[in-house]
């Protein structure tokens, strides 16, 4: 039952870390095209784009890796004493 319950916790997360993406990238994009309307440069909204998605990557996957040792810390206790 645990089991299921942390697949449907991560199913909703990456959900929600899809619709944060969405808006977050659109944001950026949005800038730029109001940038590039008054006649500047969309090099600089563009690159704190480029910029803020590694740092968000890097962050995201130290946050997996983290999920991934706990997964592995629970079912070797899991493992280590059944529950009968």
């Amino acid at each position: 039952m645990k089991l299921m319950r942390g697949y449907r916790f991560r199913r909703e997360a990456i959900r929600m870390l899809k619709s944060f993406l969405l808006v977050f990238a659109g944001a950026f994009l949005v800038e730029a095209l109001a940038q590039w309307g008054r006649g500047d440069s969309v090099l600089l909204p563009l690159m704190a784009l480029m910029a803020s998605a590694c740092v968000f990557m890097l962050t995201a996957g130290v946050v997996f890796a983290l999920d991934w040792v706990i997964q592995a810390s629970e079912k070797k206790q899991a493992a280590a004493h059944p529950q009968s």
